[in-house]
């Protein structure tokens, strides 16, 4: 049975990432199937190593320290300006930011504002925004690896549901820096191609970007709701969900039952597919333990790379707004189904019709968790 708690509504939407810097011409480029990557070259390691990357097209340099404001702050004000929002509402709105990295291993002072000088962090950028955004500065900062803005948004949820707040702007942020990237690299996990769930898969492409989700009680010009979510610790290894499925499993079933939703009612799946041979086995496990036959299951990270802690809000959005355009991406460069997983991912648009979509994120350190969205009309923007 569905949960009768009041609607959280998916009110405002934004992002920048590979596909654009705007949701329509993200959404657009992602019907066509469009792959956009650049290289990145780490100097830091010794001898330096190229790979490739999924940037934003914003034509600053990569490491100009004023993207860590002004890329966040141009989403969060389109999500904001996207819902509608009164000065009033604006003045109770709550900020929840998740990342991974954010500006890991940037020593430079950025400009955050006129006049002010800051060392780049979390907590100094969470008040920035709060200032520009007019927000109580009072902002709630998540860092679980990949799950980082997934995790916000699951908990932004649960303060709707208890009354604590009537909006809650998720912001989830990944902007190159250069020590993630070198990290990964000499963990060896980078590889040429993302390709979730295919037998070629070999490792991840990272990418940057930033996701902005509104979530309020009211409702506003997009038919989406959150209807649930849930969080659920793997301790089987530091790095990888348990291969027999069982981890993925237990976090999909525990969303469905906060969302009161029946397996069957799930119309297709946002996978995690990160690409790397060990995660999509376990996922693939989770997901056929559950459904079985399961329904459409599609990757977006081959069009936007692992953007880490930002792909909770950031994958929501672009996948979202797809459901509003009626389609279900399909699963870019993949194309060689992988007979150990059992599981082949769409390979080409289907259509996505009204109803009840799961989202998976897992991360590091074992934390996983999954979404239910809930499309009930077309986009009325």
């Amino acid at each position: 049975m569905r949960r009768e708690a009041s609607k959280i509504h998916v009110r405002g939407l934004a992002l920048e990432c590979a596909l654009g810097r705007e949701l329509p011409s993200a959404v657009d480029a992602l019907e066509r199937g469009e792959v956009r990557t650049t290289r990145l070259t780490i100097d830091a390691l010794e001898p330096a190593v190229e790979m490739p990357f999924y940037r934003v097209g914003d034509g600053a340099e990569l490491g100009d320290p004023r993207r860590y404001l002004e890329m966040p702050l141009r989403v969060a004000r389109e999500a904001l300006r996207s819902a509608g929002l009164s000065r009033a509402e604006l003045e109770r709105t709550a900020l929840f930011i998740g990342t991974s990295s954010f500006a890991a291993g940037e020593r430079d002072l950025a400009s955050f504002g006129p006049g002010s000088r800051r060392q780049l962090g979390f907590d100094p950028l969470a008040s920035e925004l709060c200032a520009e955004l007019g927000l109580v500065d009072d902002a709630m900062l998540f860092n679980t690896a990949c799950t980082a803005s997934a995790v916000a948004l699951v908990q932004a949820l649960r303060m709707l549901r208890l009354g604590q707040a009537r909006n809650v702007l998720v912001l989830g942020i990944e902007i190159c820096n250069r020590t993630t990237p070198a990290g990964f690299a000499g963990l060896q996990l980078v590889s040429e191609a993302l390709r979730p769930f295919d037998r070629r898969r070999s490792g991840i492409v990272l990418g940057e970007g930033v996701g902005g989700v509104l979530l309020s009680l009211e409702p506003g010009p997009f038919a989406l709701e959150l209807r649930g979510g849930a969080t659920v610790l793997d301790h089987f290894s530091v790095t990888t969900a348990n291969p027999d499925g069982s981890s993925i499993e237990l976090v999909q079933r525990a969303a469905l039952a906060d969302a009161g939703v029946e397996p069957r009612e799930i119309r297709a799946i946002k996978a995690h597919g990160t690409s790397s041979p060990m995660n999509d086995v376990g996922e693939a496990a989770g997901i056929l333990r559950l459904f079985g036959a399961p329904p459409p299951v599609c990757g977006l990270k081959s069009y936007v790379g692992h953007t880490l802690g930002a792909c909770g809000a950031l994958e929501l959005a672009l996948f979202g707004a797809a459901l509003l355009r009626g389609f279900v991406p399909k699963t870019a460069l993949f194309g060689e189904p992988d007979p150990e997983l059992g599981l082949r991912p769409t390979e080409c648009n289907v259509p996505a019709p009204e109803g009840d979509y799961l989202l998976n994120y897992f991360g590091f350190g074992g934390n996983n968790t999954s979404l239910v969205l809930t499309r009930s009309g077309p986009w009325r923007s």
